[in-house]
């Protein structure tokens, strides 16, 4: 079954210009003529193109993705926090991605690992676990553990997470 998503390369085939041709008009490059520029934005607008998010990331080494890395969803504790995450994601205009681990090691490792490709910006790592601070040492993008235990009130839940947002992305 094919996509519904349309491509660059399904709007060239369309518009009977090259990739290189329709990549400048949807990023209003000037060194193509108005008319063809306009020619192929009408195009895409026809055919509700979006852009690849990840494919400009990589481009453009730039990402506004953020992951995190949660135990497990259902526990109260971890959901406040994730939800104080998400709320302060979209302030900052940061895209949130979500992963469970169900507390299996292996199973983290496996998205530090697959999310290592430069396609986000960086990964919390939801913890309750204090020596996981010291075990992302060898990832190149930037990780940071929140750790949360089960007995933090709201008010440490929500501090905690604003500070490791926060320190993630730089701010």
């Amino acid at each position: 079954m094919k996509s519904a998503v349309v491509t660059i390369k399904e709007l060239s085939f369309l518009s009977g210009y090259s990739i290189s041709t329709v990549s400048k008009a949807l990023n209003n490059k000037k060194d193509i003529s108005s008319e063809t520029r306009s020619t192929i934005q009408n195009i895409a607008k026809q055919h509700n193109y979006i852009p690849n998010n990840y494919a400009v990331a990589l481009r453009n080494k730039v990402s506004k993705s953020i992951a995190v890395i949660i135990p497990k969803l259902t526990e109260g504790f971890y959901s406040k926090a994730l939800c104080v995450l998400q709320k302060e994601a979209d302030i900052k205009n940061y895209r949130m991605l979500f992963y469970q681990s169900f507390g299996c090691e292996k199973k983290e490792r496996t998205y530090l690992n697959s999310l290592n490709d430069g396609s986000i910006y960086g990964i919390i790592v939801i913890s309750d676990d204090d020596s996981k601070i010291n075990d992302y040492a060898n990832y190149t993008m930037p990780i940071e553990v929140l750790n949360i235990k089960s007995f933090y009130t709201d008010d440490q839940i929500q501090l905690g997470s604003v500070q490791s947002l926060s320190k993630l992305l730089g701010a």
